[in-house]
């Protein structure tokens, strides 16, 4: 399994390193730190209040899923670091941290915590698809043109790149045989996988996990994790929005809202790399591009969000450490 990991991690360095190459090679990335530079002081300030207030509704929603007697005020740096560690760990390996200080911190069970995180993933997940659909239809007309266009621009880039490779069949037979070697390998390692120890393990946590969540009682508090989940979205939009205007880049709001939600349905394909460099702003910026936002700004606010984005996480994980250790003195 150690070994699958760091293949894994590799392998999401790599797609995230040649997103970034590819994606700052479109525009001048002097353009990034301009951007940020734009930003007054009061609105780093009042966005970062309202990704907190996120945060802080996600300690509220894995307070009411829990159902035990850990109080917000205990839980909320536990969340505030799992929200570092999410965002900077690759291939969500940060998900393990809320799983531990939960154990660590309110003697929590692993299985109950992960539990947790599930139901929560599942309210997110209903909520977003339920906003992706409301964006969708406003932005329809536009959707359908830029969707349009792009499958035109991509069959067309997609020739260019086979005609490259009919010049060049010694550089196209060294690419199939590395893609060949690729699957081989991922092959066998699953294949080695199969007949581990740890399957047996793994399963027997499927099953506890399971077992958790049967035991996880949906009254009213489904519809108060519903609403959570809810206002957890709208502020993150609020966020974002607040951070985009600020930047003055030519987006609006409709598009804003279809690239942050697309890029929350992308970030479900296992490939998150360390801090998410490249496989964050891919998503963010394909879907302004099929709006037909300009490249410029589109890539632009994608890395200038980002960056922002992990300081506000820098800042709560350290606010998280420093009041758990304050508590455990």
């Amino acid at each position: 399994m150690k070994k699958i990991n760091i293949h894994a991690t590799a392998i999401s360095i790599i797609i995230g390193g040649i997103i970034v190459w590819i994606l700052l090679s479109e525009i001048d990335p002097r353009d990034i730190p301009r951007a940020i530079s734009k930003i007054p002081l009061y609105s780093f300030i009042i966005s970062f209040l309202l990704y907190a207030m996120a945060v802080f509704l996600k300690s509220l929603r894995f307070k009411i899923i829990l159902g035990t007697n850990i109080s917000i005020k205990q839980l909320f740096p536990i969340v505030s670091l799992y929200m570092f560690f999410a965002n900077i760990l690759p291939m969500r390996a940060g998900e393990l941290s809320y799983v531990y200080f939960l154990k660590k911190q309110a003697r929590t069970p692993g299985t109950k915590s992960f539990a947790s995180l599930i139901v929560g993933g599942i309210a997110d997940f209903f909520v977003i698809i339920m906003a992706m659909l409301i964006v969708g239809w406003h932005l329809r007309d536009a959707l359908a043109q830029g969707f349009a266009g792009f499958s035109i621009a991509l069959r067309q880039r997609i020739g260019v790149l086979l005609q490259f490779l009919e010049d060049n069949v010694t550089l196209f037979i060294i690419f199939i045989v590395f893609f060949g070697i690729f699957i081989v390998g991922i092959a066998f390692l699953w294949k080695k996988t199969q007949k581990s120890r740890f399957l047996s393990f793994f399963n027997s946590k499927i099953r506890e996990v399971g077992r958790e969540l049967r035991l996880i009682s949906f009254d009213f508090r489904l519809l108060v994790i519903v609403i959570c989940s809810i206002l957890i979205i709208v502020f993150r939009f609020a966020t974002q929005w607040y951070l985009i205007k600020s930047m003055d880049v030519g987006i609006g709001l409709w598009e804003m809202s279809f690239a942050l939600l697309f890029g929350v349905l992308f970030s479900l394909v296992p490939i998150h790399g360390p801090a998410g460099l490249g496989t964050v702003e891919a998503p963010w910026v394909m879907a302004l591009l099929i709006l037909n936002i300009p490249r410029n700004d589109a890539i632009t606010s994608g890395f200038g969000l980002h960056i922002i984005i992990i300081i506000y996480c820098i800042i709560m994980g350290l606010y998280g450490i420093i009041s758990m250790k304050i508590k455990k003195a």
